[in-house]
């Protein structure tokens, strides 16, 4: 009986997963195993072109502060030495900032977009100078580390060993043979393989791997961790059984 209470539980928990997958079913994924070989590619860095949804941070070295703050505009941050505002990238690829209106920075690196709002204040304010930096550049670190979650990047280029570093490092006694990085595309997403072991963790060509946005990195767990993890999940769901079992033996007890 309480097999088949088991099986029928694992079958309703697994509705969603097949859902969200059946969802998914248009991307195409492919996937690639570099082992202990890492190309020249992965290492090249690159501009990160702004679009749709962004949230940037615009920063200004002159007196931008004033024009914020007569503005009356939620967004300001004033307690900082570098007056900020933040904005946000609309669907057609503009942002609003005060007396200046709206400016296009879609399809524009982080340097491109601050030479735009420069032009935009021209006139405003004397030699206007901003610096406009993307807030929501982020990977996700999963598996055998001491602190998985998503993780803002701080900068453009961020190395593999630096996102590992957000996450605490990885766990040596659980890890397994391999990392993964999931490299999203728009229509598409790529499954890169390494080998994984102390040695290769000291690799400067992995640890120099550059990230990119909504990259998922993850530090395939042992096997054995992963059996003792199942063992521990199926003893927290047979726990609340057997109080439940020993209530009803108890209650019939009780009742003769």
């Amino acid at each position: 009986m309480l097999f088949i209470l088991i099986k029928r539980l694992r079958l309703v928990l697994l509705l969603p997963i097949l859902f969200i997958l059946n969802s998914c079913a248009e991307r195409t994924y492919s996937s690639i195993s570099y082992g202990d070989k890492i190309p020249d590619e992965m290492l090249k860095t690159g501009d990160y072109i702004i679009k749709a949804g962004d949230k940037l941070k615009v920063q200004s070295f002159n007196n931008l502060s004033s024009v914020l703050y007569e503005s009356g505009l939620n967004g300001i941050q004033g307690n900082v030495t570098v007056p900020e505002y933040e904005a946000y990238v609309d669907n057609e690829g503009y942002i609003s900032l005060p007396r200046a209106g709206r400016i296009k920075v879609a399809g524009r690196t982080q340097k491109s977009a601050s030479e735009e709002v420069n032009k935009a204040y021209v006139g405003t304010i004397n030699n206007p100078l901003f610096n406009v930096k993307v807030m929501n550049m982020r990977v996700k670190v999963l598996g055998a580390v001491n602190k998985q979650g998503a993780y803002f990047l701080e900068k453009e280029n961020e190395t593999l060993s630096e996102v590992l570093a957000l996450a605490e490092g990885v766990k040596y006694e659980n890890m397994g043979k391999r990392l993964t990085i999931i490299r999203q595309g728009a229509d598409s997403s790529e499954a890169l393989a390494f080998e994984l072991n102390t040695a290769s963790l000291g690799n400067p060509r992995l640890n120099n791997i550059v990230m990119h946005d909504n990259d998922i990195v993850y530090v395939e767990p042992s096997k054995a961790s992963v059996k003792a993890a199942k063992g521990q999940q199926f003893a927290n769901f047979i726990a609340p059984l057997s109080l439940l079992l020993n209530a009803a033996v108890l209650l019939v007890t009780l009742t003769k």
